[in-house]
C-alpha cells in the first residue's frame, strides 16, 4: 500500500505542470510537524521558490498561492486515516467533494481552501494532499520515529525527482 502510494508521489512530482508545495503544521504539537519539516528541507534546495511554510494557517496563503501562477498545488501535512504511524497516502482534493482525511490542526479545512483558490484563480488546476499518518500531536511532544522516516523518505524522492517549477 504505501509502495504504491510512494509511486505515485513520484509520478505527480515528476509530472511536467508548474506546480507548488504548501507545507502545513504545528512544530510543538509532534507529528503534526511534518508538513513544516518537510517544507524547512525543501526550502535548501532548488525547489525553495515553490515551497510555502504555511503552518498551521494554510487559509493566510491564498493569495499567494494564487500569484504563484501554477497548475498543482500540493499540501503535506499529518492526517489521520486510521492507519499505521508513518503511513504515506497521496489523495486528489476536489474542491467540491469532501476527501475523508481528517486534518486536525487548522480551523478551516482543505477543501474550504481549495475550493477559494479554484474559484479566485479563474483556471482548472489539481490539487492533492500527501499526509503522513500522525501517531502523537500532544501539546510539547517531539516528532515519532515513524513519522520523522516518512518525512525523511517524502524529502528524498521529491529532491531526487526532476520538479518542474
Amino acid at each position: 500500500m504505501m509502495e504504491k502510494s510512494l509511486n505515485m508521489i513520484r509520478e505527480l512530482i515528476s509530472n511536467p505542470s508548474k506546480k507548488i508545495f504548501v507545507c502545513i503544521g504545528n512544530e510543538l504539537r509532534g507529528d503534526d510537524e511534518v508538513g513544516v519539516y518537510i517544507g524547512r528541507r525543501l526550502k535548501r534546495t532548488s525547489l525553495k521558490d515553490n515551497v510555502i511554510l504555511a503552518y498551521n494557517t494554510p487559509e493566510n496563503h491564498i493569495q499567494e498561492i494564487l500569484e504563484k501562477d501554477v497548475e498543482t498545488v500540493i499540501f503535506f501535512d499529518a492526517v489521520d486515516v486510521k492507519a499505521s504511524p508513518g503511513t504515506i497516502i497521496l489523495q486528489e482534493i476536489f474542491p467540491d467533494k469532501p476527501s475523508y482525511i481528517s486534518i486536525s490542526t487548522h480551523s478551516i479545512p482543505i477543501e474550504t481552501i481549495v475550493s477559494i483558490i479554484q474559484s479566485l484563480s479563474g483556471k482548472r488546476m489539481r490539487f492533492y494532499i500527501v499526509g503522513v499518518q500522525a501517531k502523537n500531536l500532544d501539546f510539547g511532544s517531539k516528532m515519532s520515529r515513524e513519522v520523522l522516516y516518512a518525512a525523511k523518505t517524502l524529502t528524498e524522492i521529491i529532491k531526487e525527482d526532476k520538479v518542474t517549477s
